[in-house]
């Protein structure tokens, strides 16, 4: 572990190192003397040997693994384990930077992959380089070289999801079903037939979307829109979060590079995809907080799939504060046992790991999605107050459309989109676009009703009579839909 000091860690042969070293490398590092090191502090101490300064999403994922209460930072204890799990990095990479050049190219981190159990194509390793090679050398530095191993192994906990035989395959008995993996670094895609499953992969700040994020959604949204092999799409969260809304570390820390597009027409949004007048359906999996601009990007689905234990809310109005205003609708969480007092625990924590009163206004479509979803009224208690509403809330305003159990809201969106995906697209597609006109663009009833007319009366011929004609022979009756 290297320090930008004079202070070195001394030789132990593998003995853990004295803890009044340790103590005294964590005053030193502990900038603001809370007792607490948070990413930035443990940013600005670590050193990639590079002069350029350490990876922040490998300091992110470090700081998450060993931040066992939820608080954005590690204690003295926890950072005895921050230490060994450096060190014991830095050690694994000097063992395979053979020409001590500090940095790791394409063959060594093959030998290094190979020796860790992997067993990767020539492109895979090359893949790999493109991906974590910051300094665009062919190469990779020692902080790029953790994250690419992190990634690489949620990579494999997914594959192993799917490899049920354990036998390094995936296999399809039905040949029209293809399903593919694809990942980067911050979102992760599943092609199930005709449904994509595009997943947010930044656990280690609860899905927070920066502006890397936005781009790579808005990009596979954009194609998902345009495949005339896929009819619907779920969103999800990696890791137990659904989002928690724009990274605001980022926005405090590099607001001069931050580019927010004006004309809403034109994309990505903050949060990517959320301004998308979308022409197939698409199904959000909301676990855990999708809080904030989370929420906004839940707001841009057809249909919600919510877990019981799940909270959402506008809570870009008030971070950490519960206070008074959550008490005062202590009688509207019912639905889950203890659920207020979780939210009471966790609110502090919940969007971004940042604390205190954080004024960032709704622009991705919160505060015109949410009114017509669930109405004026309702809305504006949300946006006014930014207290929790839990999965019974949500599923009595109509901002859930199912709630299940803990852990299943992903499976069950899924079963959902194949069943959407099933129905004869061009009527379930006008219906949709008739009842989006409806709600959001038609000035009078009279119109509306006009383009519903305009927008059918094709696909009567194009659909409607050879079903009609298969329902006349007996298909479908008695429920099948087959």
């Amino acid at each position: 572990m290297a320090y930008h000091n004079q202070y070195r860690p001394p030789q132990y042969n593998n003995a853990p190192p004295d803890q009044g070293f340790l103590w005294n490398i964590f005053q030193r590092v502990d900038k603001d003397r809370s007792g607490s090191i948070s990413d930035s502090e443990l940013q600005q101490a670590l050193s990639n040997g590079t002069w350029t300064p350490f990876n922040p999403v490998t300091v992110r994922s470090i700081i998450s693994m060993f931040d066992r209460d939820n608080k954005g930072g590690v204690n003295f204890n926890e950072f005895a384990g921050v230490w060994k799990y450096i060190t014991d990095w830095q050690n694994i990479f000097r063992t395979y930077d053979r020409d001590n050049s500090g940095f790791i190219d394409k063959n060594e981190l093959k030998q290094a992959l190979t020796g860790f159990g992997y067993r990767l194509s020539d492109q895979f390793y090359g893949t790999l380089i493109d991906k974590f090679d910051r300094q665009r050398k062919g190469q990779v530095a020692f902080d790029d070289f953790i994250q690419c191993c992190i990634v690489l192994q949620r990579l494999t906990d997914v594959f192993r999801r799917y490899d049920t035989d354990q036998d390094g395959w995936i296999q399809y008995v039905e040949p029209r079903i293809k399903c593919y993996v694809a990942a980067t670094r911050n979102v992760v895609l599943e092609r199930r037939g005709s449904v994509l499953a595009i997943g947010i992969n930044r656990p280690e700040v609860r899905n927070a979307v920066n502006q890397e994020t936005a781009r790579l959604l808005f990009e596979e949204f954009s194609a998902f829109d345009n495949d005339p092999a896929l009819s619907v799409a779920v969103l999800y969260g990696v890791g137990g979060n659904f989002c928690a809304g724009y990274d605001l570390k980022e926005l405090a820390h590099h607001s001069a590079s931050l580019k927010l597009e004006q004309d809403v027409t034109k994309g990505p949004a903050p949060m990517g995809p959320s301004r998308m007048q979308l022409s197939k359906p698409v199904i959000a999996a909301v676990s855990g907080y999708a809080v904030a601009g989370g929420l906004e990007l839940a707001l841009l689905a057809d249909l919600r799939v919510v877990e019981q234990n799940a909270v959402m809310g506008v809570f870009c109005r008030r971070f950490g504060h519960p206070g008074p205003l959550s008490a005062a609708h202590d009688g509207a969480e019912t639905g889950v046992s203890g659920f207020k007092r979780r939210v009471l625990d966790k609110e502090e924590n919940a969007a971004d790991t940042h604390h205190g009163t954080v004024g960032v206004p709704l622009i991705d479509g919160g505060t015109v999605r949410l009114p017509c979803l669930i109405g004026l009224s309702r809305a504006l208690d949300l946006i006014l107050t930014g207290r929790p509403v839990g999965a019974q809330e949500a599923l009595a305003y109509g901002l859930a459309n199912r709630v299940v159990p803990e852990g299943q809201a992903l499976q069950a969106a899924l079963e959902l989109a194949e069943q959407i995906s099933s129905f004869p697209q061009r009527c379930l597609r006008a219906d949709r676009s008739s009842a989006y006109y409806s709600a959001f663009d038609a000035p009078s009833f009279t119109q509306a009703m006009q383009h519903e007319t305009d927008s059918g009366t094709p696909i009567i011929q194009a659909e409607a009579i050879a079903g009609a004609a298969r329902f006349s022979v007996g298909t479908g009756r008695g429920g099948s839909f087959s």
